[in-house]
């Protein structure tokens, strides 16, 4: 069997916020339709920086050389939902390190972290590990605002994490629609 070989990359999902709510209240045809939207605008914001290796129902599951690459393809993704009227805000989590791709599929510890980082995530937000806040310090872009948001202890990880926001300028969650009152 082939062993694969470790890629050092920047890891992330995205996913539509409330989109189970949105499901059962508008019904599996305008979820549908929303995911094809938003499999556009990922698309559209992702493929110039980076790879998006699987999109499952509303989950993006994206990878990046880099962290700084996937913080601007999430400001154009999170830009292109909010000039769109009507379409519910997303939640992302990012973290970076190494990870086994063996057969075209990621395994390893970074990538489950990735996922629990995304789903302390809500919605508007873009969460990310300490390691890749680390990176994104390192940056000369002034834009780049990290925050410290908190410390949790996901799922089955056997440590705590703290979780840092990437904050977007321009970018508001408050016009989010929320997808089950449509507020």
């Amino acid at each position: 069997m082939n062993a694969g070989k470790n890629i050092e990359a920047t890891f992330c999902f995205v996913d539509i916020a409330g989109y189970t709510a949105l499901t059962d209240l508008h019904g599996e045809l305008a979820a549908a339709n929303l995911v094809d939207d938003f499999s556009q605008l990922v698309r559209t914001a992702v493929e110039p920086a980076g790879r998006i290796h699987e999109l499952i129902g509303d989950c993006a599951f994206l990878v990046f050389d880099e962290p700084i690459a996937a913080r601007r393809a999430l400001a154009t993704l999170y830009a292109l939902i909010a000039d769109r009227r009507d379409f519910p805000v997303v939640r992302a989590g990012l973290h970076h390190g190494v990870a086994l791709m063996r057969a075209n599929r990621y395994f390893g510890s970074t990538i489950n972290t990735a996922a629990r980082v995304a789903a302390q995530a809500t919605g508007g937000e873009i969460l990310c590990t300490q390691q890749t806040a680390a990176l994104l310090a390192r940056s000369p872009d002034p834009a780049i605002d990290v925050i410290h948001r908190r410390s949790v202890r996901p799922k089955n990880l056997p440590q705590p994490i703290d979780l840092f926001e990437l904050v977007l300028p321009g970018v508001s969650r408050h016009g989010a629609l929320d997808t089950v009152c449509n507020l």
